[in-house]
């Protein structure tokens, strides 16, 4: 159904049939159809998410940390935030590599990477 409403069809001269032109043969449908097409976007939103918080907390514990004024206490802080966001980061990273792994294993494409295999 997709591709008929995508379907372009051209007038032709004088009242003759024109020329359709149809579309590639290989466009998304999107939506949440089965459930590991929702699994495959809930686990790319949770990554996606979870990089975008790390920037922004890594961002502000550098603000902290060039705003602290030499407060040992605030500095340490900061540094504490910086360590902890880093290791979260890389543990999110480790995550989506074990799941890509697994998923290989099991033959289970989670992030729809290669669809047109």
């Amino acid at each position: 159904m997709v591709r008929e409403l995508l379907a372009l069809t051209l007038p032709g001269a004088n009242g003759q049939p024109g020329q359709t032109i149809n579309p590639p043969t290989h466009i998304p449908k999107g939506g949440l159809t089965t459930l590991s097409g929702a699994l495959s976007s809930g686990i790319t939103l949770f990554l996606i998410f979870g990089v975008i918080l790390t920037l922004v907390i890594i961002i502000w514990s550098g603000v902290q940390w060039a705003a602290s004024g030499g407060d040992k206490a605030k500095l340490q802080s900061a540094r504490n935030r910086i360590t902890w966001a880093v290791i979260g980061f890389i543990l999110l990273l480790l995550s989506f590599f074990i799941l890509n792994i697994v998923g290989y294993f099991f033959k289970v494409n989670l992030f729809n990477l290669n669809a047109n295999q």
